[in-house]
């Protein structure tokens, strides 16, 4: 049972990266997919919705359809009560586990924005191929997450106070954590600690060999870092060692082979 004040931190997230064009974590995602796509009478699979932000955000900018799926109920029933309150006609969330309940449609764009990294990487595997399974001809996917030599990659940065955090001892990481842990609005992931164990550690390296066999194969790949801030290195991929651990987010788009 989710209280009252989680709800209504959830809503508040949830709203905030629906309607800010700048939500922190995410106006990189949203600059890249309005430079690179048009939505417009596309069936959209958002896979792993969470509450239903960005989701929404697809509704509302283009003329598209959009399914939001997520396993967590908490995270549905935000979304589903934020496309009430703002009106979104062309959304629909709901709890489904892909695994357990394929879906049969097919989809024209499906995007997984800040999930993978959350999903133990056979499970991740197998989503991947029941995924390519679900992609319309001329399809693609389009997957963001945090690699995680990243600064902001243990997800828990924000409270511990230490960028990179997750390269600290364990156990010293887990004793700041628990100092400083509150229960948070996932029914998955009820704790900060609950979400940093459900990491995965997720790297380029570590997503190839999870797509491999999936029939899905790169088409493009961006890697954000704190550098690109800087003036004349706005799309300049630093993946080199040590630049590397600049990166803030990777973006891939996968297509199927021949596709």
């Amino acid at each position: 049972m989710i209280t009252a004040e989680l709800y209504q931190e959830g809503i508040t997230y949830a709203e905030q990266n629906f309607l800010n064009e700048n939500a922190n974590h995410l106006f990189v995602d949203k600059a890249l997919i309005r430079e690179r796509f048009n939505l417009d009478g596309k069936k959209v699979l958002d896979f792993g919705c969470g509450m239903g932000g960005m989701s929404l955000w697809y509704a509302k900018n283009w003329r598209c359809q959009v399914h939001g799926v997520d396993i967590d109920r908490h995270h549905i029933a935000i979304a589903n009560d934020l496309r009430v309150k703002h009106g979104v006609k062309n959304v629909l969330f709901e709890v489904r586990n892909v695994l357990d309940a394929p879906v049969e449609e097919k989809y024209d764009f499906i995007v997984l924005n800040d999930v993978a990294e959350h999903i133990s990487l056979p499970i991740l595997k197998a989503i991947f191929r029941e995924l390519s399974r679900s992609l319309a001809f001329g399809g693609s996917i389009f997957v963001s997450y945090p690699p995680w030599k990243s600064p902001y990659a243990s997800h828990v940065q924000h409270v511990v106070g230490i960028p990179w955090c997750q390269f600290l001892p364990q156990k010293m990481l887990l004793r700041l954590i628990e100092k400083n842990n509150r229960i948070i609005v996932g029914e998955e992931e009820s704790d900060l600690v609950a979400a940093y164990k459900g990491l995965n550690h997720l790297t380029h390296k570590k997503l190839m060999a999870v797509i491999e066999g999936s029939g899905l194969k790169v088409k493009f790949r961006k890697s954000h870092s704190i550098a690109n801030r800087l003036p004349g290195l706005k799309n300049l991929n630093l993946r080199l060692f040590p630049l590397d651990y600049l990166i803030t987010k990777e973006f891939l788009l996968l297509k199927k082979n021949g596709r």
